[in-house]
């Protein structure tokens, strides 16, 4: 008996050995990890994508834009408002002449303080090109355009065309020109007669814009010897240069001057607002595009892209129509009030604004010259 419970014995060590060897291999040899039940992968949190907006954009709601402007206050400030409504981006701007704002961005060039660049005439947009202080931006937008109106390097795109025009303040001249057997001047030619030396107010072309609009169509439409024999006798006409393009058409609607030689939209503005003014877009009247341009260095900032493609549609084109009567490059757009859409715009379509900012410098050179 007892050697049958000594055998029983051993063999339940032996399985007890057995037993424990098995449990040792297991902590040798891990078994293959099993894959994850499809339940439990459906609930894991996918990795978190950049922030959309509507339509597939970058969400820049709460970013920060800096912009220059050189067309009226009222319009930067207008489109800014928009802007921030539709994207939550907060854009700061500032409001200065043509010329200044080149100043400006000349002197920033190593370190730009705005991203974006709009309005003022073309020749400054492709003088800060030529720089290399605006940079190319391809928005998707500016294939709406008329493609005559984008800058063919991808820089510069128009929102609008201005054209020069001459401006009579009609009170004035009722009462005090009138009765002197003269016909209301609607010609460059008829600017030069002596009854209205001193009553010309007209921009400085060294500081605005629309100023070297008026310098260098003259030059082109004339050619170049007769046309600085032309401005010379036109500026013993000129009673004030001033800095800003507007300035003539509002000083013009005061009755502080008869005539004021600038933009038509400014005159309109001045028109609309109630003030005595006829307008003549006269033979050979120079025009410009007012462009939108990206600053270079700020090319891949989303905020700033956004801009300029809201810069370019028919709701911020509608908005500076209704602001400045001006004439919007898009055919879809509203027209000017007392005015006419672009396609239907009588101007002089030979007049080249690109030749004329490429001849800018020279052409101030001797117009300083001229006017000392």
């Amino acid at each position: 008996m007892k050697s049958i419970k000594k055998v029983i014995a051993l063999l339940l060590a032996c399985a007890m050995v057995m037993g424990m060897a098995a449990c040792g291999s297991k902590e040798q040899e891990p078994a293959p990890e099993e894959p994850a039940a499809p339940a439990e992968a459906e609930n894991e949190e996918p990795a978190a994508a950049p922030a959309e907006a509507e339509g597939g954009a970058v969400d820049i709601s709460g970013m920060e834009l800096s912009i220059l402007g050189s067309y009226h206050e009222d319009m930067v400030k207008r489109l800014a408002e928009m802007f921030e409504e539709k994207t939550g981006c907060k854009v700061s701007y500032l409001r200065m002449p043509t010329g200044e704002a080149v100043a400006k961005l000349t002197a920033e060039k190593d370190n730009p303080t705005v991203s974006v660049f709009i309005g003022g005439t073309v020749d400054g947009h492709e003088n800060l090109k030529a720089q290399g202080i605006l940079t190319a931006y391809n928005s998707p937008i500016e294939s709406e355009l008329p493609s005559e109106y984008v800058d063919p390097d991808g820089v510069w795109k128009a929102q609008y065309v201005e054209t020069l025009s001459i401006g009579v303040n009609t009170e004035r001249w009722e009462e005090e020109f009138a009765d002197k057997g003269l016909e209301m001047p609607t010609t460059l030619e008829e600017l030069l007669d002596p009854a209205y030396k001193g009553e010309i107010i007209t921009p400085d072309p060294t500081s605005s814009g629309t100023g070297y609009a008026f310098v260098s169509s003259v030059l082109q439409y004339m050619g170049d010897e007769k046309g600085w024999e032309y401005l010379e006798k036109f500026n013993e006409q000129v009673g004030q240069y001033t800095s800003s393009g507007y300035t003539p058409a509002e000083k013009t609607g005061l009755g502080e001057y008869l005539i004021a030689v600038n933009f038509l939209a400014d005159q309109l503005i001045v028109k609309t607002s109630g003030y005595p003014m006829q307008s003549t877009v006269y033979e050979g009247a120079g025009w410009s595009m007012v462009p939108v341009s990206m600053v270079a260095g700020s090319e891949d900032n989303p905020a700033a892209q956004q801009f300029i493609d809201f810069c370019l549609t028919k709701e911020a084109l509608d908005a500076l129509v209704e602001l400045a009567n001006c004439v919007a490059v898009r055919d879809d757009a509203i027209a000017p009030e007392g005015g006419s859409k672009l396609s239907e715009l009588n101007f002089n379509r030979e007049y080249d604004p690109i030749a004329a900012a490429e001849k800018k410098q020279e052409t101030l050179d001797q117009f300083g010259t001229l006017v000392q």
